[in-house]
């Protein structure tokens, strides 16, 4: 499929209104800044009809040199103010699409960008659009100015004479004929070009993010199949987009040089035979010379194009995707009770739940246990429609979750993911995402209810230590235990911990327990439980097994049924009294 060259126009052309009049001047400027650009020109050719006549004296010299000397830097702030201008209203439209685009990210299902790389995500909503930059900061000044001078040189060779200056432009329909035929070869691959560099660069990212195990499991450093066979690829395709470019757009550049050797010739015949002067004949030497010079700036500009619309079509793709249905409904809940009712779900063709039925009432704990890759966690995700079900209904209070605003639904879940993520910013800031109006004494009282506060207290600023993805201040426990200060301090009525204590030592885990319990009063608590003992207390224990609950009930109810569940918590109390020196000579 071959790119639309207008893509990035049209991505940015809903933001460009409020832009245009700053767009204008920009354009203005350069094509003043192009008028005077003519000015030397026109005074070299004024000084060679002086001396051919023999009129040239020193007063009439020094208006020329006078004229050419205020006129270069004019012309010269003249483009610059047009650069400055268009640069401003390239980050304007570069910071409106990005806002653009991170509010629709925001909207999209999950499901979305589950096929989307960490390197190509960055890439097509961080990288990508700085190619913009390049469109609306250089191509529209640089490309008027450009255009404008060609009209204006291309007048004024003809006015000057007709057959000199059909020498000076022959070549140049022939060369962007050429042109025009090996961007459209190139233009083929481009899509194709572009996708292989997408993997590359997930292909890199995965790699470097993976680099202690690259260091322990492959101390030579040998770059790993995947990221040598696209970097492999790419280099291929580069050999072969370079193959098929070459011949047609070498030919181009080897013609659009080529007019001054027919203006030469052109010019020596006619010269001898009287039918034009020495100043013409040098006016076309300097100015037809250079009449390729605009035209190599519109090509070296529309080269371009064709990487900015391929990326400007997978922008218009996230933009144009159906976001997450939302009726923005406030309703009126009777209670915070959970009801999955017949919940089917399957992630593209995978079916992960089947038939998924079971009521989490309010002020009760239900437990999802099962073995890994059961849908414990696809159960827990579902219920503040991180993902919609592909059959079924889930209801909160009584009410369908899908006829609820999402905004409403979002302030009634609390949700601790197993694999907490915590934003680069302050630990108070992390904290009080959980409630941005909050205060310190809030934050702080979150921090001790998850028992947070000593460790947070204990870092080098304290609660303004600025954490993040990348901070190696905190353990994992640490890490979740954040996390749930951020659940504490939301206090919504349901709450979703996806194993709250994983990453937990066994000296803190009673003590995050006893958290919870204060922290689940009264509310509506889902619990994917890995360790079962955690759970034992559960008011309904569910156990999942390949995306169906096959056993349900208390945990002395489960035991006395001795099915899976007990099976199960058989085995999970073998291995917390079994050491590892045990392990070693059992096996």
């Amino acid at each position: 499929m071959s790119a639309d060259m207008l893509a990035s126009l049209k991505l940015v052309r809903s933001d460009i209104g409020a832009e245009r009049p700053r767009l204008m001047r920009a354009m203005l400027l350069a094509c003043g800044s192009v008028v005077l650009d003519m000015v030397p020109i026109w005074a070299v050719y004024r000084l060679t009809q002086m001396l051919a006549d023999g009129s040239a004296t020193a007063a009439g010299v020094w208006p020329l040199a006078l004229l050419v000397a205020v006129t270069i830097p004019v012309a010269h702030l003249l483009f610059g103010l047009a650069t400055r201008t268009s640069h401003i209203v390239a980050f304007n439209l570069i910071h409106d699409l990005r806002l653009r685009v991170a509010r629709q990210i925001a909207r999209l299902p999950m499901g979305f960008f589950n096929d989307m790389r960490s390197g190509k995500a960055k890439q097509t909503v961080i990288t990508e659009p700085e190619r913009l930059e390049l469109l609306v900061a250089h191509a529209m000044p640089e490309g008027t100015s450009a255009l404008f001078t060609w009209f204006i040189v291309t007048g004024w060779l003809f006015y000057v004479d007709w057959r000199m200056a059909l020498a000076a432009v022959l070549f140049a329909p022939v060369s962007f004929i050429l042109m025009g035929l090996a961007m459209k070869v190139s233009m083929r691959e481009t899509e194709a070009y572009q996708s292989a560099s997408n993997m590359l660069s997930g292909a890199v990212v995965e790699h470097l993010s993976g680099m202690a195990a690259v260091k322990i499991f492959n101390p030579r450093g040998v770059i790993g199949s995947e990221t040598a066979a696209a970097i492999d690829h790419v280099a291929s395709m580069q050999s072969e987009m370079g193959r098929k470019f070459v011949p047609l757009g070498g030919t181009f550049y080897a013609l659009i040089l080529a007019n001054i050797t027919l203006i030469l010739a052109a010019g020596a015949w006619l010269l001898q035979a009287g039918q034009i002067t020495l100043d013409v004949f040098l006016f076309f030497v300097i100015l037809g010379g250079n009449y390729s010079a605009p035209l190599m700036r519109l090509f070296n500009l529309f080269h371009h194009f064709a990487h900015i619309s391929i990326m400007a079509t997978a922008l218009q793709e996230i933009l144009a995707a159906p976001p997450q249905p939302d009726t923005g409904a406030v309703l009126e809940l009777e209670n915070h009770d959970i009801a999955f009712e017949r919940v089917s779900f399957a992630y593209q063709d995978k079916a992960v739940l089947k038939g998924v039925s079971f009521v989490a009432r309010e002020g009760q704990v239900t437990a999802l246990v099962g073995l890994s890759g059961a849908g414990k966690s696809t159960i827990a995700n579902l219920i503040p429609r991180l993902y919609d079900v592909t059959d079924g209904c889930i209801r909160i209070g009584g009410y369908d979750s899908r006829d609820m605003g999402l905004d409403q639904l979002m302030e009634a879940v609390g949700f601790v993911f197993q694999d907490p993520f915590l934003f680069t910013a302050s630990v108070a800031e992390n904290i009080r995402y959980g409630n941005p109006h909050a205060t310190d004494a809030e934050v702080e009282a979150a921090a001790r209810a998850a028992q947070a506060h000593a460790f947070i207290a204990a870092l080098p600023e304290g609660y303004a230590t600025t954490i993040g993805r990348g901070s190696q201040l905190l353990s994992g426990g640490e890490k979740q235990r954040i996390a749930l200060a951020r659940t504490v301090l939301k206090d919504a009525p349901i709450i979703v911990l996806d194993e709250a204590t994983a990453f937990t030592d066994p000296d803190s885990e009673y003590e995050i327990q006893q958290a919870l319990g204060a922290l689940m009063k009264g509310k509506t608590v889902v619990i994917v439980a890995h360790r079962l003992h955690t759970i034992a207390g559960a008011d309904q224990i569910l156990f999942v097994d390949a995306g169906q609950i096959v056993e349900s009930g208390t945990h002395d109810a489960l035991l006395a049924k001795d099915g899976a569940y007990a099976a199960l918590w058989r085995d999970h109390t073998a291995a917390r009294g079994l050491g590892l020196r045990e392990a070693a000579d059992a096996s």
